[in-house]
């Protein structure tokens, strides 16, 4: 109703314009629509006068269609005007806003900075190890984008080579509850511009956590922290001290802070061993990391991020070098963002943004990050859902943080790149270069991901003629020449149509079948899928014999 009104509103102001002249419909002009358009720009705002110039325009089309005029108009107002407000992500004009899930450039630089300014700890008593054990862990987050829960449940030597050189990382998926938690252990390839960096900082990590993998294997096998062969029946303050390895003299309330009974004798204390090891053991994590069986579960000394109990407290408690801890997410989030109390690693390495602000940022801000970078570099949403280890490509939507307005540049630009096929770009290879821009600027409004290829259909305009059957030869229908990422989908769909053509003409040439609508879009999918696969070099004997290996594994 409101686009009516304001088409009605046009035509008001049309023919208030003829009034003053005396003209009828029929001796409508040009200069009777531009005195129009300036009454509509006098009394309304820039947007509805937008709006409503438009819809003159649109009626002057309407009057040359139907011959109600003696002189054809072809009139466009020539001070018409687009308002901001209207084009918050035009293809020509594109918006510099980020998601603010996204993290912002100076956090990005500021931690490569700091990978390489942290040095590695001298002894574990130092604060910088904390610090390098953290950054580490934030750098394999960026460059794989793993969940913090899978990050943090890696095993020691997650990193393995495949038959064809690349690299692939294993990691643990947890679903369900906490009392009913089910694993599924998971292979990611490595981005081959992070597989340097990602080795090195595995290889780093696993060193800097040697020393409480070898204490978390040693309580796993004893079934306590330590043996009570080496200790005595009861200790005394100095036999605490050496066993336990503290700095701290004050061992009374060491005692009282585990609980563990103890008694004076001639000023000085004495602690019975079994009490002990009891009050100990609290410093210590004996539950698994990822619950399950030997080969589907992991056990703390057979993971990459394992620490001293109290190692990442930055001097605030003293290092306990006979216990070990999981390091936990709550860790992560204090280096990245600090807490009241906590300093994060910017305020304590004194970086800011180019304004003097604080620098902040979630570890699932890494996974936006890297996300966002391969759909800026055109991977599929298909690919996207994958390799990040989703179940639902919609989920991906949350994750992808360029406007429409950027999609459909970055498809225009691919287009005179020489990468895309299709009906709009064949059209397009017509044109002169200049004209073919502004054509695909006009034609690309949006941008759709349909798995074989791409869709920029409008669908704000109108719904999609062809229900979705984007490769039955659609106009709207775009693809990318060569993609290796959508070649299974791609042969997977061709072979639904070949298998379903094959059948048809195996039960009779039958004109009547032959000719029907359904076998006519089937045949025209089949061609255009094969036409997308001939860019692969895959051609119809391939599609037979891929045919038959699918048969063949699936029996």
């Amino acid at each position: 109703m409101g686009s009516h009104s304001v088409f009605i509103r046009a035509t008001r102001y049309v023919f208030a314009a003829t009034a003053k002249t005396g003209h009828d419909i029929g001796e409508l002009r040009k200069d009777d629509l531009d005195r129009a358009a300036a009454m509509a720009l006098h009394r309304e705002r820039d947007t509805s006068a937008y709006k409503v110039i438009g819809h003159m325009e649109e009626f002057a089309d309407a009057l040359d269609r139907h011959g109600l005029c003696r002189v054809r108009l072809d009139w466009r107002c020539r001070r018409k005007i687009r308002p901001r407000s209207l084009t918050p992500d035009r293809i020509e004009d594109l918006p510099v806003a980020v998601s603010d899930r996204l993290p912002s450039e100076e956090v990005m630089c500021a931690l490569g900075q700091l990978y390489q300014v942290i040095p590695r700890a001298e002894s574990v008593e130092d604060a910088t190890g904390a610090d390098r054990i953290l950054i580490l862990v934030a750098t394999i987050l960026i460059c794989t984008g793993l969940r913090i829960g899978e990050m943090l449940t890696l095993p020691a030597k997650p990193i393995s080579v495949a038959r064809d050189g690349s690299r692939n990382l294993r990691y643990a998926r947890l679903k369900g509850r906490a009392d009913d938690v089910t694993v599924e252990w998971y292979s990611k390839p490595l981005l081959s511009e992070t597989v340097e960096v990602v080795e090195a900082a595995v290889a780093e990590l696993c060193e800097a956590t040697a020393g409480p993998r070898q204490v978390a294997m040693r309580a796993y096998r004893h079934g306590s922290l330590l043996s009570r062969r080496s200790l005595p029946k009861t200790l005394d303050t100095y036999d605490i001290q050496a066993v336990l390895g503290l700095k701290s003299r004050n061992i009374v309330q060491f005692l009282r802070a585990r609980e563990i009974p103890f008694e004076i004798v001639r000023r000085g204390l004495r602690v019975d061993r079994v009490a002990l090891l009891k009050g100990i053991a609290r410093d210590h994590w004996f539950g698994p990391m990822v619950p399950g069986p030997v080969g589907k579960g992991l056990r703390l000394h057979e993971s990459l991020c394992v620490v001293y109990a109290n190692q990442i407290h930055h001097g605030t408690r003293t290092t306990l070098t006979y216990a070990a801890r999981p390091l936990t997410d709550q860790n992560v989030r204090d280096f990245l963002t600090g807490r009241p109390q906590i300093r994060s690693v910017f305020d304590r390495y004194e970086l800011v943004d180019e304004d003097g602000l604080a620098l902040r940022v979630r570890s699932h801000g890494f996974r936006h990050f890297l996300n966002h970078l391969l759909d800026e570099g055109g991977a599929p949403d298909l690919v996207q859902t994958k390799w990040f280890g989703r179940k639902n490509a919609v989920d991906t939507k949350s994750y992808q943080h360029m406007t429409s307005a950027q999609r459909s540049a970055q498809v225009v630009q691919e287009v005179f790149n020489g990468r895309m096929s299709g009906q709009v770009v064949d059209i397009a290879k017509a044109l002169p270069v200049e004209v073919a821009r502004t054509f695909l600027i006009a034609r690309i409004q949006a941008v759709h991901d349909v798995g074989p290829g791409l869709c920029i259909h409008d669908f704000q305009m109108s719904p999609c003629e062809r229900h979705l059957q984007c490769t039955a030869n659609c106009k709207d229908y775009l693809w990318i020449n060569g993609d290796e990422a959508r070649a299974q989908e791609l042969k997977r769909q061709a072979a639904v149509a070949y298998l379903s053509l094959k059948t048809v003409k195996s039960h009779g040439r039958s004109r009547s079948l032959m000719q029907a609508d359904w076998y006519r879009h089937l045949k025209t999918r089949y061609e255009q899928l094969m036409s997308q696969l001939a860019t692969l070099g895959f051609r119809q004997a391939d599609l037979v014999r891929y045919v038959k290996q699918e048969d063949g594994n699936a029996g």
